[in-house]
């Protein structure tokens, strides 16, 4: 009893010293982690993942400074470092030189130290923007061109490339798989933004790092992860909200909940979204086509053939009442992700990270709005089948020094992606489905290490396993006799291993200078089986590919903390040639059969590149950033003799052969310039413009065409206003047209959904807000396209959402 007293006391008269101290940011009042709080005599605690550190080591007579490098410096009055418990809100800065960027090098770095230009996108700009897929985050930045053929779609474009020559990475785990193709992709919907921490846009060749696919960049996205209490006691954190937009009368429910021990803990996070079809803009912009509105739209309905005879099913065009409503967009999605983490000594822990996304049936909305030229619909039916993505990682972080590391991480993961097209033509009874079920295997060992002389190594090594099974059939709906079809890749079996090893290297000579390098060596294998040649003949049953590639990076950079950053860069990116590009078997709507081609080689990029930074009075700040890309060995789709000939008869049709060869060489330049300057401290400006120009070589023609994927000058301009509390945003964001004769040849362009004249320009007006009523609830409200303007933005089959009423409210424990 003694013993209880007296510990008891000591408790008391502990707790009467403490002082703690909480720190939130002042218009959302979420916690703010790592603030730098000292004294005089430079004594420092920082705080913690809830915003808390404990002052007591602290000189209360002297001056007291909280410091962060996102947020504007603070110091203590001598009331406030008199009271017990201290709870301070900081304003966020707008004008900032240097942040902590992870992707650059797969580890935690300065991003004034990186020749990289790099755009990070936080957990509270993520739920402050509002947006409904990942790919409308990027879009929301005015840094990342996206392309659309389907609402339940979105193709990210960096600097020029797309789809296959971007790349896309979750948690660590490269997500580009052996069937990624070159036109335009819907994959990167599979990601739920609402379980994002943070978003990291690397532009430009990074394949020293990343390897293949990295030509235009990288987008790396990092999901929140299980939090270990920082107490002996279990820490519950709930975050949960509802939202609803008009545009597509959107209902997305979200719960996230984290259990903290003190090492070990566990998330879960569950997602589900509805969305209706889309409206679009009712006030046509100068240039608009009449050919975007939705007119007519199929319907199958019961009817006889004749007074009295058979009832059948028959298709009919239906006459949509309202065009701008856009009748075959609707869809919706389930996504679920889990993770544990486990802390079994003072420099390991384990994670285990699952993630899985469902959609129901994504109806390709610009096939289903063709039509031939008797003027009747193409096609009665065409969506992506319920497209599924699994993810099963484990990783395990070592961070003590040692020999060979400082910093080691192993991560192991499993994927699963199940993507069928289904389609039917108008008025036929014959549905085709075609089945890719794409199986992956991971590994990742990266290490990082500093070294004397002020150098970081950083190295390491991937490997990579896809396996492909395609199949498909032909069901004849009156019957329901099923019959095989020609599959879209080789049906006995496709896989594609990939392995490689990769060292860089960061030297700061002295506080101001930095040289950067490093090297990667990729080796790549393709194997693809022939089983049933009933559709098309081929002169062999096997095709097999075996690369290689030699890729590197050298990059100065000069810098003064809070002041400037020059940098140039010079890197190369490559690209394998994937299953896609080897195995696939297709007949285009253009007379086209595409066929195999076991010779294609890796197409290579070298990059030129020089990024400016620079902060005036602490207030304003400017970026420009330019580059020249070179691409060589381009693999592109052209004339191509099989079996001796450049035509085969398919189905009685003589069509002609194309594959995808090497064949040209191409050139990207432009640059991307932002500005930012804050009036106050509650009112700031913001804006950024981008501008890329290509051409390839007709080495055939001897000529220079425009390279496809290229978009028009496109940014966004922001007037932004932070209070206590409240966060206000008003913005434009604006394209400009792109001409006919701008457009490539190679189709990806998608011409035929663009006027006679192109694509016109556009512009919306916007404004969002959201407002903490308490530190626990929220509440998010937004108008986009305030105008109602209707408008595509290029290459995309569907019109993008009219006005747009947002609103959504968030509960946060």
């Amino acid at each position: 009893m003694k013993k209880f007293i007296f510990s008891w006391c000591v408790l008391c008269i502990v707790s009467l010293h403490a002082q703690t101290i909480t720190v939130s940011d002042h218009s959302s009042r979420e916690p703010i982690s790592n603030v730098v709080i000292y004294d005089k005599n430079n004594v420092t605690v920082i705080t913690d993942s809830r915003g808390k550190a404990d002052l007591s080591t602290l000189d209360k007579n002297s001056q007291i400074t909280l410091s962060h490098s996102a947020y504007q410096t603070y110091v203590l009055s001598d009331e406030e470092k008199q009271g017990q418990i201290i709870n301070i809100r900081l304003i966020q800065k707008s004008v900032v030189l240097d942040e902590v960027i992870l992707s650059a090098n797969r580890f935690a770095e300065h991003k004034i130290d990186v020749p990289y230009s790099v755009m990070v996108i936080p957990q509270k700009e993520i739920e402050f923007s509002n947006q409904q897929t990942s790919a409308d985050l990027l879009q929301n930045t005015g840094a990342v061109f996206v392309q659309k053929s389907q609402m339940g779609g979105g193709s990210p474009v960096l600097r020029g490339f797309e789809a296959n020559k971007v790349l896309i990475v979750v948690d660590g785990v490269r997500m580009n798989n052996a069937i990624y193709r070159g036109g335009h992709l819907q994959d990167i919907i599979t990601l739920d933004a609402n379980m994002l921490e943070r978003t990291e846009v690397l532009f430009g060749p990074a394949s020293t790092i990343y390897g293949s696919d990295a030509l235009g960049g990288v987008m790396h996205f990092y999901t929140k992860n299980a939090r270990f209490s920082v107490t002996d006691q279990l820490e519950v954190n709930t975050n949960a909200f509802a939202r609803y937009s008009s545009a597509n009368m959107e209902k997305t429910g979200h719960l996230d909940v984290n259990l903290g021990w003190k090492n070990f803990a566990s998330l879960t996070n569950i997602t589900y979204s509805g969305f209706d079809d889309l409206m679009s803009g009712s006030n046509k912009l100068a240039g608009t086509s009449s050919s975007w509105d939705r007119n007519y739209y199929a319907g199958r309905y019961e009817t006889l053939t004749s007074p009295g005879g058979t009832k059948v099913m028959r298709d009919t065009m239906i006459k949509n009442p309202n065009n701008n409503l856009q009748v075959g967009t609707a869809y919706s999605q389930l996504d679920l992700m889990q993770r544990f983490a486990l802390r079994t000594g003072a420099h390991l822990t384990h994670n285990l990270n699952f993630q899985y996304s469902q959609s129901s049936d994504i109806p390709r909305y610009d096939r289903l709005t063709e039509m031939n030229a008797q003027g009747k619909l193409k096609f009665a039916e065409w969506y992506y089948g319920p497209q599924t993505r699994l993810l099963a990682a484990y990783t395990l972080n070592f961070d003590k020094h040692g020999l060979l590391s400082d910093n080691l991480r192993v991560i192991g993961a499993y994927q699963k992606i199940q993507q069928d097209r289904i389609s039917r033509n108008f008025q036929s009874n014959n549905r085709k489905t075609q089945m890719e079920d794409v199986s992956v295997i991971s590994l990742n060992v990266d290490a990082y290490k500093k070294m004397a002389l002020k150098h970081e190594f950083r190295y390491g090594a991937e490997l990579q396993l896809n396996n492909v099974v395609s199949t498909a059939n032909t069901m004849q709906l009156i019957t329901g006799d099923v019959q095989p079809a020609q599959t879209r890749y080789a049906d006995g079996g496709n896989t594609m291993n990939t392995m490689g090893l990769y060292v860089s290297d960061a030297w700061e000579l002295d506080e101001n200078f930095v040289i950067s390098g490093g090297l990667r060596f990729t080796m790549n294998q393709l194997v693809s089986e022939f089983k049933d040649t009933t559709f098309v003949k081929f002169p062999f049953t096997t095709a097999e590919q075996n690369n290689s590639a030699l890729t590197g990076n050298l990059g100065f950079t000069w810098k003064e903390d809070n002041d400037y950053k020059v940098s140039l860069l010079m890197n190369t990116g490559f690209r394998t040639p994937n299953i896609d590009d080897m195995s696939k078997v297709f007949e285009s709507s253009n007379s086209i059969l595409i066929v195999p081609n076991p010779d294609a080689k890796p197409e290579y990029a070298t990059n030129f590149e020089l990024n400016m930074s620079k902060v005036m009075g602490g207030k304003f700040k400017f970026d420009v950033t330019g580059f020249y890309t070179l691409l060589e060995k381009a693999l592109v789709q052209a004339d191509f003799v099989f079996n001796g000939n450049d035509t085969a008869v398919v189905n009685g049709d003589t069509m002609r052969v194309q594959a995808m060869q090497n064949k040209n060489s191409a050139y990207i330049y432009g640059f991307s310039a932002g500005a930012q300057f804050d009036f106050n401290a509650k009112l700031s400006f913001k804006t950024i413009l981008n501008y890329t120009y290509g051409r390839y070589s007709d080495v055939n023609t001897n000529s220079v065409s425009p390279l496809d994927h290229i978009p028009p000058v496109f940014g966004q301009t922001s007037l932004i206003f932070k209070e206590k509390n409240m966060d206000a945003e008003f913005f434009v964001r604006y394209n400009g047209s792109k001409k006919l004769s701008d457009y490539s040849t190679s189709g990806e362009d998608n011409l035929q959904y663009a006027t006679p004249n192109g694509m016109p320009g556009w512009f919306t007006l916007n404004l969002r807000l959201g407002y903490s009523f308490t530190k626990n609830f929220r509440v998010n409200a937004a108008c986009e396209n305030i105008s109602d303007n209707r408008f595509r933005v290029f290459a995309s089959g569907v019109n993008a959402p009219g006005r747009n009423f947002i609103i959504s409210l968030r509960y946060k424990i």
